[in-house]
């Protein structure tokens, strides 16, 4: 039976990252122009138009492989109009055509992800999309898992060697293009050092030793 993976994440979430890792294999199907693009517009997506008409989608979408990589954000942008896609119908559509469906949703810290959505969308998105996901993916029926941007970036290969086992999908978690077009963490730019914090001074008491603290009276 083929199987479709829909990685699915709000805006800013690391979309185009994750569907560049996926499709990197020789074995899946996917959005095969991000391997050497660092982005591409979302509805060049191969599966783009279903998000919107997912009754168009047919058994022919998924000739060649037997692996098959399908992303949109939520909300996301077909033909100029920004959207919320239909992921739940397009699943049944695909499972009615005999795919097996597994479908991901990437997270990433709530704190930064509205951030970056402010900083490129001048607006947050992010409630939209969990609004989404809360009421219509975790809701359903399809075998759903999370995807961690944080866990990514701390553990690289060693985590998408985990994914892959975990998803029961193919991903070429050894090859170091998979990060050749991010020099650093995209996390880094919105982090900003404490000078410090009402609680750090309760904690540097709670470890010095005994005698410091008056404790071995």
């Amino acid at each position: 039976m083929k199987k479709l993976l829909i990685v699915t994440g709000p805006q800013g979430s690391g979309n185009h990252l994750f569907s560049r890792i996926f499709s990197m294999h020789e074995c899946v199907g996917g959005w095969k122009e991000l391997l050497d693009e660092y982005w591409v517009p979302s509805d060049l997506e191969p599966f783009a138009e279903y998000w919107v008409y997912p009754e168009r989608l047919t058994s022919k979408a998924f000739d060649g492989y037997e692996y098959w990589l399908a992303n949109v954000s939520v909300p996301f942008v077909y033909d100029g109009v920004r959207q919320t896609p239909k992921i739940l119908e397009m699943a049944q559509q695909a499972k009615q055509l005999g795919i097996d469906v597994t479908i991901a949703i990437i997270v990433r810290d709530q704190n930064i992800q509205a951030e970056q959505q402010l900083r490129v969308r001048k607006e947050v998105t992010l409630p939209i999309a969990q609004e989404y996901y809360y009421n219509h993916i975790l809701t359903s029926d399809f075998p759903v898992f999370f995807l961690d941007n944080e866990a990514l970036f701390l553990h690289r290969e060693h985590y998408l060697k985990y994914v892959s086992r975990l998803l029961s999908f193919p991903i070429r978690w050894y090859d170091l293009d998979i990060f050749k077009f991010i020099s650093e963490d995209p996390n880094r730019k919105y982090v900003k050092h404490v000078d410090s914090y009402w609680l750090d001074q309760q904690v540097w008491h709670g470890i010095q030793p005994k005698s410091a603290r008056g404790l071995d009276k």
